[in-house]
């Protein structure tokens, strides 16, 4: 290879690099503009997996944001769940100290029933008041139950947190 063609090949690797930089730069920001200039793009997750033991009446908590917001993310949880594929275990998210079970969805797909199913649910803190639980920095897992609860081995609990929201940005847009 001569001088001419080192030269050409060097700069067709330097503009594919760019390329590739810029990528994943539009990929990082969700390949958009930010839609809230006070919110901070983040891809942070945080994974339990069995077995573990919950006491009874009890709770493990997992994961807080605080000073922070959740303003998007997501929760999925492989848990053990009866043949008609319920589980006694709860999710809980909300505001410490005011956290309430999360409405989890059934992924029927990769769950099998009397043994293991995956719920899962999004994190979206909701603009206002924190009255009714809207905004999320906390999320856990709970066992409402009396007697202790078990996530066995094969369990799991993924947690993926996209974008955040500093909390004194919340209260003094509504001032």
């Amino acid at each position: 290879m001569n001088t001419k063609q080192m030269l050409i090949a060097l700069l067709v690797i330097g503009a594919g690099l760019a390329m590739v930089n810029s990528l994943n730069v539009v990929l990082a920001s969700g390949g958009s503009m930010e839609k809230n200039p006070n919110a901070t793009v983040v891809r942070d997750s945080f994974t339990v997996l069995g077995p573990k033991a919950i006491l009874a009446n009890d709770y493990l908590h997992l994961y807080d944001t605080t000073p922070y917001m959740i303003m998007n993310g997501h929760v999925a949880a492989k848990l053990p769940c009866d043949s008609n594929s319920e589980t006694e275990i709860q999710i809980l998210i909300g505001k410490a100290p005011n956290l309430k079970p999360a409405e989890l969805e059934y992924i029927q797909e990769l769950s099998t029933p009397g043994k293991l199913c995956l719920y899962h649910v999004d994190l979206v803190s909701e603009h206002g008041e924190d009255v009714d639980g809207g905004i999320i920095t906390d999320v856990a897992v709970a066992n409402p139950t009396d007697s202790r609860k078990y996530l066995p081995f094969g369990s799991s609990i993924v947690i993926g947190v996209n974008e955040i929201m500093p909390l004194e940005m919340e209260a003094s847009s509504h001032d």
